[in-house]
């Protein structure tokens, strides 16, 4: 098989899309060839010799989709590639359908968010198969839709015995935007510092869209109100290839985001052998196994207090008991949500 992959980003650091390369590593294990056709190309390094790739470039909107369209032209029509996979992005697959019907090419999609437009529905149409992490992770029903879990590369989160900082750090990794909640952790943190716990935030994740720099700006203003500046540090974007030394020294991951599919950085987490605490609606199935303690780690969308009460329970433990509780959550991740066991999954997929 030659797949053609089309996603926004390939970047070894980009601070949201850094993963993209591992998954092309992944794909050219199991496939003839690979070409990535992305808006913007970044660092490529290690990539086989059996990838290349195409940048279209964010200039333009005119000028953009003519690009993308001779590119497409060329890899289906002149060079053979026989598979398409879009990915997170509805209209690559239906820009891409007059080109893969004409050589006869296979297309497919990628989708993990809880949000159904008109777009994702007219995608899912025209694919042949619309893959996705979970059930709730694509909300349409149609016989199209394949759940086949994440991809989480175990080696890059590897904990390789760190240890936790003293005193604790909490750890949020997302974008600083409503849909992830920042300011039910800042409450939550408030209450526990106000019950004598010496605990600290830290945020990983800028904004991307228009507005977010408006709400960072909210964000602050409440830390400051409630007297928390010196126990909040907010990191912006953080490249991807340093945001396991994040979770490294944390002592407990928070996940409050509201975006209603499971979360990647939940399993980031988890593979990084960290306790996470979730208000997600797909976190009680990934660790249901858990039993007792899974109730544990979730607490009620928007409820500080919720929150607060999750992460007293966890810090009052010993910290050997919450290594042992990560410990328990990478081996999760490493049965259900491996990397290249995910993209063996997609080819087989693809090819059937």
């Amino acid at each position: 098989m030659k797949l053609l992959f089309l996603t926004q980003v390939l970047d070894r650091g980009d601070a949201v899309l850094g993963f993209v390369p591992r998954w092309i590593e992944g794909f050219a294990r199991c496939t003839e060839r690979v070409r990535v056709v992305a808006l913007e190309v970044g660092d490529t390094s290690g990539l086989p010799a059996n990838v290349d790739w195409r940048e279209v470039g964010r200039r333009g909107v005119i000028r953009r989709y003519l690009r993308y369209r001779s590119i497409l032209k060329e890899a289906l029509e002149s060079d053979g590639f026989d598979a398409v996979l879009a990915h997170m992005v509805p209209r690559y697959a239906s820009v891409a359908r007059p080109f893969a019907r004409k050589s006869g090419a296979r297309l497919y999609l990628w989708y993990t968010h809880g949000a159904v437009d008109a777009r994702l529905r007219r995608a899912v149409d025209e694919v042949d198969k619309a893959f996705t992490a979970t059930r709730d992770s694509l909300r349409i029903e149609s016989p199209k839709v394949v759940v086949t879990g994440h991809g989480i590369d175990l080696a890059h989160f590897d904990p390789r015995g760190a240890a936790s900082a003293e005193p604790p750090i909490l750890l949020s990794v997302g974008r600083l935007t409503p849909s992830k909640d920042p300011l039910t952790v800042i409450e939550a943190l408030a209450r526990l510092r106000a019950h004598g716990r010496d605990v600290r935030l830290e945020w990983a994740g800028g904004g991307l869209a228009a507005g977010d720099s408006d709400y960072r700006r909210v964000v602050e203003a409440r830390i400051a109100e409630l007297g928390l500046g010196l126990h909040v540090t907010l990191h912006g974007a953080v490249p991807y290839r340093d945001v396991p030394s994040l979770y490294a020294r944390a002592s407990v991951i928070v996940n409050s985001s509201h975006t209603g599919s499971l979360d990647k950085v939940v399993l980031e987490a988890m593979a990084a052998a960290r306790p996470v605490v979730s208000c997600n609606d797909s976190f009680g199935g990934v660790i249901a196994e858990l039993g007792g303690e899974a109730r544990e780690l979730a607490f009620a969308p928007r409820d500080p207090v919720a929150l607060a009460a999750a992460l007293e329970r966890l810090l009052a433990r010993p910290a050997t008991e919450r290594a042992a509780l990560g410990a328990r959550l990478r081996a999760l991740v490493a049965r259900e949500h491996e990397v290249d066991r995910l993209m063996a999954r997609l080819v087989r997929e693809m090819e059937a």
